[in-house]
């Protein structure tokens, strides 16, 4: 009982979100996420439908050329094709976006039959080749490939359809085509369309997290936190705290829970208390088999002490604690021997030293108490001084607690006036003129001292008689029950 105050510390925490937080954090993450998806899937889809509706004209229009070809209303000649890609490039679904830059025919070993520019070098015709697979495979090639020239940075698309020429001749046809106007509009067209992606995603995932937030706080956070500080509150000794139950779900059943285990701790701990308490009775009981005076010392003490705590104002609870406190205050003496305890003379100097020990003895008895540390903190510190000249361990001022402080002016109040088998008790206003001259000595609180003297002199004053030992013994008795 050396230490009497524990300081509790907390260990220090760095920076660190919130449970709601976290959530709108990670939610944020995966909406920023899916923006960018969306942003880079949307720009595929518009680039690939652009590009397909390209294909689909040029397709459109080379394959015209190709059945006036096979029809023989178009005779396949440099000139002829120099026409075609003039009329193409003036055409208003090609002159925006779209530039025909050459259109040829060539046969199965690759020449050139003929050229809008005139040219006839032989086309590559290896089996890998796309030229091969039109003529051998009979398969289109509709702008599967791009090519971009660094130089001039101009985009281009090829465009080869399988034809066979009137006199039966299997060729193929090819249309070189600048898309870069079509790139262009692309990205005309893609960056409004994102932005207003964007301003669409943002605005509905601020709404969103708005909701999102609001109900992860009101059906988690909080109702979290307040398991936070209900179990807080009972680790602490509170338990009499309850969680507020207000859902049927995860965290309802979680608060259900620790309701139902506060309620068992709750029911095990004044089982416990009160079989203790039933063994400190029979201490009580055996003490005062033992030391007759002892048992109506302490009636007398818990009298006094109540009556000092009533006049400073101390609530019911606290009174009860003072009252069962200071009738247990010198239980330790069922450890000191009877030679001693019961010695019709003064004691020596060792046996001064040994009734010292009882402090220590009671409040060893008393310690498995824990919901009620104001017993042990009665008996083991009564006899400490404001001073701090006091035993077992020097307390001062404050330290001592101020249910201990307040015992320890009513057991010596009740040593003085009280009569002992080797001397008579002294007269109250002697007594009361000793407390006056010792109020500033540094043995007692001096405002509890100077409370304690009114409350006397007062009694004296309306001359009320003295009727503590009537009951004195019968407290004691009694002390553990709930009536005492």
């Amino acid at each position: 009982m050396s230490d009497q105050r524990t300081e509790n510390s907390s260990p220090k925490r760095g920076f660190r979100l919130s449970l709601s937080l976290r959530f709108l954090v990670f939610g944020v993450g995966v909406l920023l996420l899916n923006g960018l998806l969306l942003s880079s899937k949307t720009d595929h889809i518009i680039e690939t439908a652009f590009l397909d509706q390209a294909d689909q004209k040029i397709h459109l229009f080379l394959d015209q050329i190709k059945r006036d070809i096979e029809t023989g209303r178009l005779s396949p000649t440099d000139k002829t094709f120099q026409q075609e890609v003039l009329y193409l490039n003036q055409h208003e679904q090609f002159s925006s976006q779209l530039h025909v830059l050459s259109l040829y025919l060539f046969n199965r070993e690759g020449e050139l039959i003929a050229h809008s520019d005139g040219r006839r070098e032989p086309k590559e015709m290896s089996p890998d080749s796309p030229y091969y697979a039109v003529i051998n495979d009979r398969q289109p090639s509709l702008g599967d490939e791009h090519e971009l020239n660094a130089e001039t940075g101009v985009i281009k698309g090829d465009y080869l359809l399988p034809l066979t020429l009137p006199d039966g001749t299997e060729a193929g046809i090819e249309a070189e085509v600048d898309i870069t106007g079509l790139t262009q509009a692309i990205g005309s067209f893609d960056a409004p369309f994102e932005q207003s992606v964007w301003v669409t995603v943002s605005l509905s995932s601020l709404l969103m997290l708005t909701v999102l937030g609001g109900l992860i706080y009101v059906r988690l956070t909080k109702p979290i936190e307040q398991l936070h500080r209900t179990i807080s509150d009972l680790s602490s000794g509170e338990l009499d705290q309850r969680v507020p139950v207000k859902a049927n779900d995860e965290v309802g059943q979680l608060g259900a829970g620790v309701n139902h285990l506060a309620d068992s701790i709750q029911r095990l701990l004044r089982e416990q208390d009160e079989t203790y308490m039933a063994a400190l009775s029979s201490l009580a009981q055996a003490l005062q088999a033992k030391d007759p005076y002892t048992a109506a010392h302490s009636g007398r003490v818990s009298r006094y002490a109540v009556r000092l705590g009533e006049a400073i104002g101390l609530s019911t609870e606290e009174l009860g604690l003072l009252k069962k406190g200071a009738l247990m205050h010198d239980l330790g003496k069922i450890g000191i021997h009877d030679t001693i305890l019961n010695k019709p003379a003064a004691l020596t100097d060792d046996e001064y030293r040994e009734m010292q020990r009882h402090p220590v003895i009671t409040a060893t008895i008393m310690k498995p108490l824990k919901r009620f540390k104001a017993f042990a903190d009665i008996a083991a510190w009564h006899h400490e001084r404001w001073d701090g000249n006091g035993y077992p361990d020097g307390l001062a001022g404050e330290e001592i607690p101020l249910l201990a402080r307040i015992v320890s002016i009513a057991d010596t109040w009740d040593a003085m006036t009280g009569d002992r088998v080797y001397r008579p008790g002294m007269p109250p206003e002697k007594a009361i003129s000793i407390l006056e001259e010792e109020r500033y000595s540094g043995q007692f609180d001096p405002e509890l001292i100077g409370t304690f003297i009114e409350m006397i002199r007062s009694d004296l004053a309306r001359g009320v008689a003295d009727t503590t030992d009537q009951r004195s013994e019968a407290d004691y008795a009694a002390v553990l029950n709930d009536n005492a």
